[in-house]
């Protein structure tokens, strides 16, 4: 930076010293006028160099507020869209909520609509059941009459076979004493000799009657005899069929009875399901109407949201172009040097790429890096790091002789935040020492701890890496949430653009 008067004569005139001041770039308010050049232009460079360091330091506070309302309106918008977001799921899943309500309300109410047309079949087969058992119950009970009557007559009827095997009895007797009688009749025939011939034959042919008749008798009372077992048999079939008819009688009048008690509660029921089906179908439309008001609220909350986020997001806009707008203020400043703090951050940064394109030259000159290894764009990521990690064929160079003369420039000042040096597409092999401590696993931790061998191909990384100007100013919000002034500078390695120096400062 040239700070000499023209040809440093004593004797220039103020016309001479404003043209050597306005050959320089950036032009240095720090000399004073040549003698005899007057007050006056000594009074115009001090105004003019308070300008210059008003507008620097109105432009960075105006920069610095900008970039808060920057950054909590780009978080207000994400959280909005977030939220937003959350609200259009929860009512949404609401609605999906409340559908599937609708559906298994109407589902109960086609169930109880189907149960109901189903009790109306019970209570009608519960009736007939009724009548059938009532019409059942008569019918044992006629049958039971018939029964006792039929039991009456086979006891009769046995009475009358008792009677009957007695009269066999006597018959049977009779025919015994008549067969006796006849051989005795025979026996004195024979004894009267031929005169009892005629009556010997009658005698012989009433024995053999009375033979026959109690051979008779005995098939008689053989066949009496099976008849009233068979009548015994009978009788008593009879009274157990008797007491089974009474038993049926008493099972029929019981199941009247309780069928008759089931179409009174079938009945019963089908009155409360229609009570419970109008009560539903009440539900379902009262259901609807509140689906349909969600549906609206989440169509309101929808819009209100979008039209909230469309306001955060022209808020942002608006607010970013101010920023451009103050930073542009802040690097017409820089076109001059004064003693400020900017002034000396210029001087620092042109100091710190000067030193490290010396170092990259001095590199490739020695062969310890290649071109092609210094523009190397292949970037390998590192397993199991997050934030994630990368290396190229230049990140161990970079570590080893770049790093420290970062640290070095950092020390230089206390507002100093970080010095870096990335590549054309934001790439920082090594960040200062202060940000490149081990790594621990845990994120929150390590994003702000470790810093080393990342892309930082956000806006405003891409920004400073590319930019080919002879500075950039950028005022901005870190991911870590910090706002950062930050200058940079192109680095030019071979007279290709190689990446650019970083220099973050309060």
């Amino acid at each position: 930076m040239d700070t000499t008067t023209p040809a440093e004569s004593s004797s220039a005139s103020p016309a001479e010293f404003l043209q050597h001041l306005l050959t320089q770039r950036p032009v240095d308010l720090r000399q004073a006028a040549p003698q005899g050049c007057g007050a006056g232009l000594d009074e115009f460079l001090a105004l003019v160099t308070h300008l210059v360091d008003t507008t620097t330091h109105n432009a960075t506070g105006v920069a610095y507020g900008i970039a808060r309302i920057s950054f909590e309106a780009r978080t207000a918008t994400k959280d909005a869209q977030t939220h937003a977001k959350v609200q259009t799921e929860r009512i949404s899943a609401m609605g999906d909520s409340l559908e599937r309500f609708i559906r298994g309300i109407v589902g109960v109410q086609g169930q109880t609509e189907a149960l109901r047309a189903e009790s109306q079949s019970i209570n009608l087969l519960s009736s007939r059941g009724a009548r059938e058992a009532n019409e059942a119950r008569e019918v044992f009970e006629q049958l039971a009459q018939t029964t006792g009557r039929n039991h009456t007559e086979i006891q009769t009827l046995g009475k009358s076979f008792a009677q009957v095997t007695a009269v066999t009895q006597v018959i049977k007797d009779i025919a015994q004493k008549t067969s006796l009688l006849a051989l005795n009749a025979n026996i004195e025939a024979a004894r009267v000799g031929e005169a009892g011939r005629g009556f010997a034959v009658v005698a012989d042919e009433i024995r053999k009657l009375a033979m026959n008749t109690q051979q008779s008798v005995e098939s008689i009372a053989t066949f009496a005899a099976e008849v009233s077992r068979g009548l015994q048999v009978v009788t008593q079939s009879t009274t157990e069929f008797a007491a089974r008819m009474d038993s049926g009688k008493a099972l029929a009048t019981a199941m009247s009875g309780n069928f008759q008690d089931i179409a009174r509660s079938i009945d019963a029921m089908h009155t409360g399901m229609n009570k419970v089906s109008a009560q539903l179908g009440q539900e379902v439309e009262m259901v609807r109407a509140i689906n349909g008001q969600f549906a609206a609220l989440s169509s309101t909350v929808r819009d209100g949201a979008n039209q909230t986020i469309a306001t955060s997001e022209r808020i942002a806009e608006e607010v970013q172009q101010s920023l451009n707008a103050s930073q542009s203020l802040f690097e017409a400043a820089t076109q001059f040097v004064t003693a400020s703090k900017t002034s000396q951050v210029m001087r620092d940064l042109d100091a710190v790429c000067k030193e490290i394109e010396a170092a990259l030259a001095q590199a490739l000159a020695s062969g310890a890096l290649t071109e092609q290894a210094l523009f190397d764009d292949q970037y390998e990521p590192v397993a199991g790091t997050n934030p994630q990690k990368f290396r190229t064929r230049f990140t161990d160079f970079v570590k080893s002789r770049i790093q420290p003369i970062e640290d070095a420039w950092l020390a230089r000042s206390a507002q100093y935040r970080f010095v870096l040096l990335v590549d054309h597409n934001g790439y920082a092999a090594a960040h200062n020492s202060v940000f490149d401590r081990p790594l621990t696993g845990d994120y929150a931790a390590d994003l702000v701890g470790n810093r080393s061998m990342r892309l930082f191909n956000d806006p405003v990384g891409l920004a400073a890496a590319r930019n080919t100007n002879p500075y950039l100013l950028q005022v901005y919000a870190r991911d870590t949430g910090e706002i950062m002034q930050e200058l940079s500078r192109p680095v030019r390695v071979s007279e290709r653009h190689w990446g650019a120096v970083r220099l973050a400062f309060i």
